[in-house]
């Protein structure tokens, strides 16, 4: 049983949120201001254009996933590695 939570703050992971400010250069604003570029950040298959393949009737077809992070887009990232790295989980909100 653990009775007490050991180590600091930023040995932890968190959820944490963001704001696509750039496109290309990948560029991340986090509320408290700080960008974080393209050598922080991990993406996940869903904020990527990526294909899949799927079962349509009786046939399997490749279709395109257009889930590319854009200016403008929020996200959710889980912070690891003591805050040296960020885990691009999500979109939040719009379309």
């Amino acid at each position: 049983m653990m009775n007490s939570r050991g180590g600091n703050d930023s040995d932890y992971a968190d959820i944490v949120f963001g704001t696509v400010v750039s496109k290309n250069p990948l560029e991340i604003q986090m509320s408290n201001q700080m960008i974080l570029n393209e050598s922080f950040l991990n993406l996940s298959e869903s904020v990527t254009d990526h294909k899949v393949k799927m079962k349509i009737g009786d046939e399997i077809k490749t279709v395109t996933i257009y889930g590319a992070l854009n200016k403008g887009d929020g996200v959710t990232m889980i912070r690891q590695d003591g805050g040296q790295q960020f885990y691009v989980l999500e979109k939040t909100g719009g379309d």
